[in-house]
């Protein structure tokens, strides 16, 4: 930051926004226990009708036993859960870390723990604040902002909480900020 800037507003973000993150890794966790399962014991999908049929088919048209090993659909399995949940947890760090701030000449879009990313606009070049809010974001309180800059300059702010204040905090900075520099 500038050495003459101040933070005015630390804009608050929905713990919401962690949802498909943690959606993602529980259905990881769910298809490491059925991998996990499937090892220790007879796997769960041997009483299965379709896998029945197939290994009738099998020993039929090749010899007695022929069909997939439960070792490796276990396999299988526990790698799908393991790229899952790491895609999750990227997804879980990365929204824990975002950050939005509105300053008093800035508005700025944090990102990143060991990278970082950081989008801003200088309040003189900020042309409007958008709104935009689902049903689902009505019910539970938060929406996405859109602040628009000159040209195809844009900043979007997910799962911001009381999204009304803090678009009309903005929208009285940019105009205090305008005033200041035509007076």
């Amino acid at each position: 930051m500038l050495p003459t800037e101040k933070v005015l507003l630390e804009i608050k973000r929905s713990p919401l926004a962690l949802g498909s993150g943690l959606r993602d890794l529980s259905i990881a966790l769910v298809l490491g226990w059925l991998s996990w399962r499937a090892l220790v014991q007879v796997p769960f999908w041997d009483s299965w009708w379709l896998v029945c049929e197939y290994r009738k088919l099998a020993t039929r048209f090749l010899w007695e036993g022929a069909g997939i090993p439960a070792s490796w659909i276990a396999g299988a399995l526990g790698l799908v859960a393991l790229w899952i949940a790491l895609s999750a947890l990227r997804h879980l760090v990365t929204e824990l870390s975002r950050r939005y701030r509105l300053t008093g000449q800035r508005v700025l879009a944090h990102t990143g723990v060991w990278g970082r990313k950081v989008d801003q606009l200088y309040l003189l070049s900020i042309d409007g604040v958008s709104l935009e809010q689902s049903l689902y974001g009505r019910l539970c309180g938060h929406a996405s902002l859109i602040v628009a800059g000159r040209g195809n300059n844009q900043l979007r702010f997910d799962f911001v909480r009381r999204p009304d204040e803090v678009r009309d905090k903005i929208d009285r900075c940019v105009l205090a900020r305008r005033s200041k520099t035509q007076a």
